[in-house]
């Protein structure tokens, strides 16, 4: 019959948004499985032709609301899930630590650049990596260097600082790395202020490496 409309499905298919997934992808994806054009889709869904164009187009971002419109119009449901962020976390690099034969606690470098290394390809990644609280390490010497990183991730980045490190006290005894006297100045010129506030005296490029080298 003319203008009959297409058969829909006769299963809803519920579409997952994920970071992957742009709204461009869902809404084309649905109104082709509904055997729909676009001005087919913004008719049923009650939206101008323009608006459905542009979101397939990539040229506008819907809202929630707008997207759920257009894939129920297709015989879709929208589900939005929440779930932890894949990326690495501080919280992880708790065991990140040895003693040393000296019998002082010593940090794992390659463990911790490699975090720092990724936050810098990856700066969306600084706020969610620095949340969680890391649990005790059982090494007073770590629990504040993961709080110092916290904090210069987190100044670095212009963003907030979490909460948490604040429930850290500062370490009881300065904590460097055996040097001479003229090495030790220099070092605690160019440690990182949240460092020095810890009690640390640690260069920057002991952990931070130039960004501009970072992935080479």
């Amino acid at each position: 019959m003319t203008g009959s409309r297409p058969t829909l499905p006769s299963r809803t298919v519920v579409f997952m948004l994920s970071i992957m997934e742009s709204a461009a992808t869902l809404v084309s994806a649905a109104r082709k499985r509904a055997g729909l054009s676009m001005r087919a889709l913004s008719s049923r869904a009650g939206v101008a032709y323009t608006t459905v164009s542009r979101i397939e187009h990539g040229q506008v971002d819907p809202t929630a609301g707008m997207l759920q419109r257009l894939l129920a119009a297709a015989g879709q449901e929208l589900v939005l899930s929440m779930r932890e962020s894949p990326a690495p976390r501080l919280a992880d690099l708790v065991d990140a630590w040895h003693v040393a034969k000296s019998g002082q606690h010593r940090p794992d470098w390659t463990r911790l650049r490699a975090f720092l290394d990724h936050l810098a390809l990856h700066p969306e990644d600084r706020g969610p990596a620095t949340l969680r609280m890391p649990a005790p390490s059982g090494s007073e010497m770590m629990d504040n260097l993961l709080a110092a990183m916290a904090e210069k991730i987190c100044d670095d980045a212009g963003i907030p600082r979490p909460s948490w490190p604040r429930r850290i006290p500062p370490l009881r005894q300065q904590w460097e790395t055996p040097s001479t006297p003229r090495m030790r100045e220099a070092a605690h010129a160019a440690t990182p202020p949240q460092l020095l506030n810890r009690h640390f005296i640690l260069t920057g490029d002991s952990l931070w490496r130039d960004q501009a080298t970072v992935g080479i």
